[in-house]
C-alpha cells in the first residue's frame, strides 16, 4: 500500500512540475472515469470499456490477495468467536483501505462531475463503476464465479441504457443491486465430492537436470502464486506499449519515435521489476526447508532474473519490432536500446529489495538515470 501511494505521490510531483495545477491534477486522474461518460461513443464501446476498468480493479485485488485475505494470521482468527457477518465487514473494511488509490480516481471524477454541472445520472454511473468493482473484487477474493455474471450483466445494462430515457432508473437499479450484493451474506456453495485419487507416474526433469528445477520453482511461483500479480503487470505493460505507440502515430513517426520508444521500454521494465519483491518473499518462506539443503546462498537470484525477463520480454520485443517497422533508428540501435532495457530490469533488482519503504522511489529514479543515460549514448 506504501508504495502504491508513493507512484501517485511520484506522479503528482511529476505533473506539479510541469506547470499543471492542483485542477489539472485531478483532471488527469479522473480522466478514465471521465472518459465513460464522454458522448460520442455507442453502446458497445461503452460496454467493452466498463468491462475492461472492472477487470483491471479485479486485476488491481488479485495482486494483492494475499494481503487482503489477512495471510497466516486468519488461521488464528477463524477460530475466534466472530460471526460471518464481522468478517465480511472486515475484508469489506480491508479491501477499501486497498482500493484507496482507486477511490481517489473516482472521488476526482465525482468532483469534477459535480463541479461542472454534470447530469445526476453520470454521478449514478460513477457511483455504480465503484459498487460493481468492488463486487467483481470480492468475487474474485472469495472464489465466486457466478458474481461474474451479475457483474457483466450491470455493465451490459448501465453501458445500453446511456443517453436513454432509462438511463437514471437503470443506473439507480444497478447501484441497488450491487450495493445490496456487498450487504447482504452470499449463498453458501455446494460442497464439491472428493474424486477417487489417482496414482501419478513420477517422472524425471527434463530441464537440465537441477537448473531445469531452480528455473521451474521461479516460474511456478509467478505463474501460480504470483498469477494476480503477473496479470496486472501485464495489463500495465499493455498499456504502455499501447500508449507508446498512440504516440508515435501522433508524431506522425518522425525524430521524436524513438526517444518515445525508449521511454516506453524503461516503463515496461519499471513495470516488471516489481516481479522480484513477490519472488524473493517466496524464495525466504521457502528457507525452513531449502535451508538444509546443499545449496549456495541465494541460488535463486539468477533463475528469478531469468523468469522475470521472460516475461517482460514480450513487450520489449515489441517496441523494439514497432520501431524498426517504422525506421525509427538503425537496427543497431535497436538492438542496443532492447539489451540496455534487459540490463535496467536486471538492475532495477537492487532498489526493489533493498527497502521495503522507499522501494518504488528507488526503483523510479535508478529508471529515469538510466533512461536518461541510453538516450544519451545512442541519440
Amino acid at each position: 500500500m506504501l508504495r502504491r501511494w508513493q507512484a501517485i505521490t511520484l506522479v503528482m510531483g511529476v505533473l506539479a512540475s510541469a506547470n499543471a495545477s492542483a485542477f489539472g491534477n485531478l483532471d488527469t486522474f479522473a480522466r478514465p472515469l471521465l472518459t465513460l461518460v464522454a458522448p460520442g461513443h455507442g453502446a458497445a464501446w461503452r460496454i467493452g470499456y466498463l468491462l475492461g476498468l472492472l477487470l483491471l480493479a479485479v486485476a488491481w485485488a488479485a495482486m494483492q490477495r494475499d494481503q487482503i485475505a489477512g495471510g497466516p494470521f486468519m488461521a488464528f482468527a477463524g477460530s475466534l468467536p466472530f460471526t460471518p457477518r464481522q468478517r465480511r465487514n472486515a475484508d469489506l473494511a480491508v479491501l477499501l483501505l486497498a482500493d484507496s488509490p482507486l477511490l481517489l480516481i473516482t472521488a476526482s471524477a465525482l468532483g469534477l462531475a459535480a463541479g461542472r454541472g454534470a447530469p445526476a445520472a453520470h454521478a449514478v454511473l460513477l457511483c455504480d463503476v465503484a459498487l460493481l468493482a468492488l463486487v467483481a473484487q470480492r468475487a474474485v477474493l472469495e472464489r465466486r464465479l457466478d458474481a461474474w455474471m451479475g457483474v457483466a450483466a450491470g455493465a451490459m445494462l448501465t453501458g445500453a441504457c446511456f443517453g436513454t430515457r432509462l438511463y437514471l432508473a437503470a443506473n439507480l437499479l444497478v447501484g441497488t443491486a450491487a450495493l445490496l450484493a456487498l450487504v447482504l451474506a452470499p449463498r453458501p456453495r455446494a460442497q464439491r465430492r472428493a474424486g477417487r485419487p489417482r496414482a501419478r507416474r513420477a517422472s524425471p526433469l527434463t530441464l537440465g537436470g537441477r537448473h531445469g528445477a531452480a528455473l521451474q520453482i521461479s516460474l511456478a511461483i509467478l505463474v501460480r502464486e504470483r498469477r494476480g500479480e503477473m496479470v496486472a503487470k501485464g495489463l500495465s505493460a499493455a498499456a504502455v506499449v499501447a500508449a507508446a505507440i498512440g504516440l508515435v502515430t501522433l508524431f506522425d513517426r518522425d525524430m521524436r519515435s524513438f526517444p518515445t520508444v525508449l521511454l516506453a521500454e524503461g516503463c515496461v521494465a519499471l513495470t516488471f521489476s516489481g516481479l522480484f519483491r513477490g519472488l524473493h518473499l517466496a524464495h525466504r518462506a521457502s528457507m525452513g526447508y531449502v535451508g538444509a539443503l546443499p545449496l549456495p546462498a541465494d541460488w535463486w537470484r539468477p533463475y528469478d532474473l531469468v523468469a522475470v525477463l521472460a516475461a517482460a520480454l514480450p513487450f520489449l520485443a515489441a517496441l523494439t519490432a514497432y520501431a524498426r517497422a517504422i525506421g525509427a533508428a538503425p537496427p543497431a540501435h535497436l538492438a542496443a536500446a532492447l539489451a540496455a532495457n534487459a540490463a535496467l530490469l536486471c538492475a532495477l533488482r537492487t532498489p526493489q529489495l533493498i527497502s521495503d519503504r522507499h522501494a518504488v522511489v528507488l526503483a523510479t529514479v535508478l529508471a529515469g538515470c538510466w533512461t536518461a543515460a541510453t538516450m544519451a549514448y545512442l541519440l
